[in-house]
């Protein structure tokens, strides 16, 4: 991927195999409409989104993701039949008209959200299903997901930007967090207290309230660290509103409904943004940043913190310099699972 990657999350890993399925479909019945009908139903404008079906769960009503050849699954049975299909329908042509209408709605509803909270129409929508056991998709495309087809409640949202086509100005921004992360992690030690870490390191930078009342956690530097160069270590932290400034920028780019409702939500709290002095600032919300290097990756588990969306960037860089990548890699990476919501999610490509 020549890109980074934005999106609220919860994270966790599974273990993956591969599986092939038969796609075999059963023979329907053809219902001659007239002309007429046809032109007036069927025949949908041009630009209009397509709705196929999922082939893995045949006559379920959502989108499926857009995935690669060969979907990965968690405990992959080692005989593989035919997935069940839906018995063949008879239908009148009244009820195929009616069909044909409802589905025209559903669309427009689902364009609609799509533009409401991705700010574009023609993004891939998926609708999870609520079941754990399904197979964990790939992708490499911008999506969102719902929770359910009413299309209110966000799972998350992705967005891919590629390097190749992005703004030179915005890219410089990027690579400047990245150089600016970067030397962070030289003054702090990897947090290993993080229960759900299994593998990469952990880094934070800001300032949270503990679980406990009247008590307060921050991590912004290793006295021993920041004693070889103390003058360097203070004068990157008057850097930090410009930090603050460019993730607040880039997470309304994503969403603007859930930047506001994230913003919202901390603003009576008072909460303050990244700076030097921890002072209010009321268009802050990023209190704290945790940032990761060396593939990082936490077991299945649910943080407690009360923002109702979290917000993430994914960056290929040279992690000694933090120099932005954008050359050709071959990689996977991004494991991202929703259990509550049935909805494994999995970036197909770190760079292509």
């Amino acid at each position: 991927m020549n890109h980074p990657v934005e999106m609220p999350y919860v994270t966790a890993s599974l273990n993956q195999v591969t599986q092939t399925q038969n796609d075999v479909q059963p023979p329907r019945r053809l219902i001659q409409l007239t002309e007429a009908c046809a032109k007036k139903y069927l025949n949908p404008p041009p630009n209009t989104l397509e709705t196929p079906i999922c082939k893995s769960c045949p006559g379920e009503a959502h989108d499926p993701l857009e995935i690669g050849q060969l979907p990965l699954i968690k405990n992959a049975p080692t005989t593989f039949a035919p997935c069940p299909q839906p018995a063949p329908e008879n239908l009148s042509n009244k009820q195929l008209r009616h069909r044909a209408f409802k589905s025209a709605q559903q669309l427009q509803h689902r364009k609609d959200a799509n533009l409401k909270f991705a700010g574009q129409e023609q993004i891939m929508a998926h609708v999870c299903r609520k079941n754990r056991d399904i197979n964990i998709r790939m992708f490499h495309k911008s999506f969102i997901a719902y929770a359910d087809s009413c299309c209110k409640h966000i799972v998350a949202i992705v967005k891919f930007y590629p390097f190749a086509t992005m703004d030179s100005s915005l890219m410089a921004r990027f690579q400047n967090l990245s150089h600016h992360l970067i030397a962070q992690s030289k003054f702090q030690n990897p947090n290993y207290s993080n229960g759900p870490a299994y593998a990469g390191h952990l880094f934070s930078l800001g300032w949270r309230k503990a679980y406990k009342s009247k008590t307060t956690v921050g991590i912004t530097g290793i006295a021993e660290k920041v004693s070889c160069d103390r003058k360097g270590w203070e004068d990157l932290q008057t850097h930090l509103p410009e930090v603050n400034q460019f993730i607040g920028e880039r997470f309304e780019a994503l969403s603007k409904p859930l930047f506001d409702e994230v913003k919202d939500h901390f603003q009576p709290l008072e909460a303050p943004g990244l700076s030097p002095d921890f002072i209010t600032d009321p268009d802050a919300f990023t209190c704290h940043l945790s940032f990761t290097l060396n593939n990082f990756a936490n077991q299945c588990h649910s943080d407690r913190d009360s923002s109702p969306y979290t917000f993430v960037t994914w960056l290929p860089i040279n992690k000694s310099t933090g120099q932005l990548v954008e050359g050709p890699l071959d990689g996977f990476g991004g494991e991202f699972v929703f259990p509550k919501h049935g909805s494994p999610q999995k970036p197909k490509e770190l760079c292509n």
